[in-house]
This record gives C-alpha cells, structure tokens and sequence, in this order.
C-alpha cells in the first residue's frame, strides 16, 4: 500500500513564513528544488532519499518550526523510521548551540489536548455565567413619598423563557467549540508524522513541529537505518530593503 500522505491541504490553512537553505559551494550532496514557492532540500545516502522543507507556523497552539519531511526507501528491505529520534540544535547570534524542542506525536497533542481544555473551561465559565445573567431581569420603579420626595425602587425577576434561551445558546457554543477541537486533533493526526515500516519502493511524507526560538542558524538531523541526514537552515530574521 503506498503510505504516501498528501497534507498540502493542511498548509493552505496555515500562517507560514519560509526559512532558507544556506548554499555551501562545496556541498554537492544536496539537491535543492522549489515546490509551491518552498525550497526543498534532498539528500541520499545508501538506499534512501531524505527531503525536507522548513517554516514557521503560527495557530491557536503556539509558534513553531514546521517540518515537512520525505523518505524514499530505494533498497531492497523494509526500514522503520521512528520520528521520535529526529534531532534539531540552533546557533543563536552569540555563536551558542542550543538542543530545540522536537515534538513528537504523543507529545504535542498532549499539548494541543491541555490547551484545548484551558479553553473549554474558560468557555464554559464564560457561557455559564452569561446565561446566568440572562436568567434575571431587573427593573426600576420611581414612586414619591411623603413631601412629594422620589425615591426609586429596585426590582429582580427571573426569566425561565430567557433562562433556557440563554442556557441553549451556552450548550450550542459549548458543543461548537468542541467540535472544532476535534477536528483539529483530526486534521493533526492525519499529517503528523508516526513510527512507521518503509517497505522497499515505498515513501512517506508527513510533518514534525519544533518548539520555535529565535537564532542565526538550525540543523535538523534525521536519522533512518543507522544513518543521519542533515539539513542546515538559515533562519536570522531579514531586514526590509529600504
């Protein structure tokens, strides 16, 4: 079965700024190509071919590197690639190396998955109170005492026909909010990448998120069958032309 995963619909959605390969006239073992206005770099090295693209990706759940990555198994035998064991370190402007945070499936949708309660419960909180308001009306009466001196008189009444509108539209929200949320967990599962079987002929292609931190410089290292696949990506912020 081809495993080959098609997620250029995922990106159309997202807010991407595009990082840059940083030519080394003496590396001839990288081929560099451009889809959809992405530079794409390529290695090979024994029976397989690694690619990957590098941008920031900005949603409801935190800035992050993104990386599309692709593995042609050219070889005769299968090979399991575990996404877990992909690496990235960061150069900052101070020349330090710095370990990035690669998140791998489990752990960032446990991420999305505690963001996406801090949300519902403040949803609810929200909703729970409005329809609570809603639920009381008050109304304001004017009447004159002895020596014709006014004086107003504060009265509360509770609505049931408002008390259930408002508890409805609090249920309606509630339950919209949670079903975007599962979409998204879905749409993050489709592409994300997973510790998969490479069988001979076959490829796979799919994403990893890498916490985002500002630097000068970042490697990312993708291991496969013993062997480690770099890519060096330049990402110094640009400065407009004047």
């Amino acid at each position: 079965m081809n495993k080959i995963l098609t997620i250029a619909l995922l990106a159309l959605s997202m807010s991407v700024q595009a990082q840059d390969f940083p030519s080394q006239e003496n590396d001839t073992t990288v081929l560099t190509e451009y889809n959809d206005g992405r530079q794409w770099l390529y290695r090979q090295i024994g029976d397989f071919v690694v690619g990957m693209t590098n941008y920031v990706n900005k949603d409801d759940y935190g800035k992050n590197y993104q990386i599309l990555i692709y593995i042609k198994n050219l070889g005769e035998a299968s090979a399991l690639f575990d996404p877990s064991l992909v690496t990235s370190v960061l150069v900052d402007k101070h020349g330090k190396t710095e370990e990035m945070k690669v998140y791998n499936y489990e752990q960032y949708m446990k991420k999305v998955k505690r963001l996406q309660a801090w949300a519902m419960a403040l949803t609810g909180f929200s909703a729970g109170m409005n329809a609570s308001t809603a639920a009381y009306q008050t109304t304001y009466t004017t009447t004159y005492g002895a020596g014709m001196v006014p004086y107003t008189q504060v009265n509360t009444t509770y609505n049931y026909a408002a008390a259930s509108a408002a508890n409805m539209a609090a249920t309606t929200q509630i339950m919209t909010l949670s079903k975007m949320m599962s979409d998204d967990q879905k749409t993050i599962s489709q592409g994300y990448l997973k510790l998969t079987t490479i069988h001979p002929d076959e490829g796979i292609i799919g994403y990893l998120n890498i916490k985002h931190q500002k630097g000068i410089r970042m490697t990312v290292n993708i291991p496969i069958e013993g062997k480690v696949f770099s890519f060096d990506w330049d990402i110094a912020k640009k400065r407009k032309k004047q």
